[in-house]
């Protein structure tokens, strides 16, 4: 009976044993699924700054590339223009005067 009993009070330690250390494992499971999500969080994090920065700079360039562009044409509208008073803005103003002068 003795030797009955030392065996259940084995068995029911070696059952406490491998309880606690499939709660060990499942604790240290966790903590490795948080870190790892914890990884997959910062990485993903980071490429997008990092998609964020070159969309930025793409932006930027695009952006500058058009207002180039914008500027160019202006600047040859205003020398077109400035040509064109160079050329006729002696007679313009003639003409102006006579309108206002003929209008009284």
């Amino acid at each position: 009976m003795e030797d009955m009993i030392a065996k259940i009070v084995e068995m029911d330690k070696k059952a406490r044993e491998l309880n606690d250390k499939a709660q060990k494992t499942k604790v240290d499971y966790e903590h490795q699924i948080i870190l790892k999500k914890e990884k997959i969080k910062t990485d993903y994090l980071e490429r997008a700054k990092k998609r964020i920065a070159i969309n930025q700079q793409t932006a930027q360039k695009r952006a500058d590339e058009k207002l180039k562009r914008i500027r160019e044409k202006n600047d040859a509208i205003s020398e077109r223009l400035e040509a064109a008073y160079a050329e006729n803005g002696n007679a313009w103003v003639e003409r102006i005067v006579q309108n206002v002068l003929e209008m009284q």
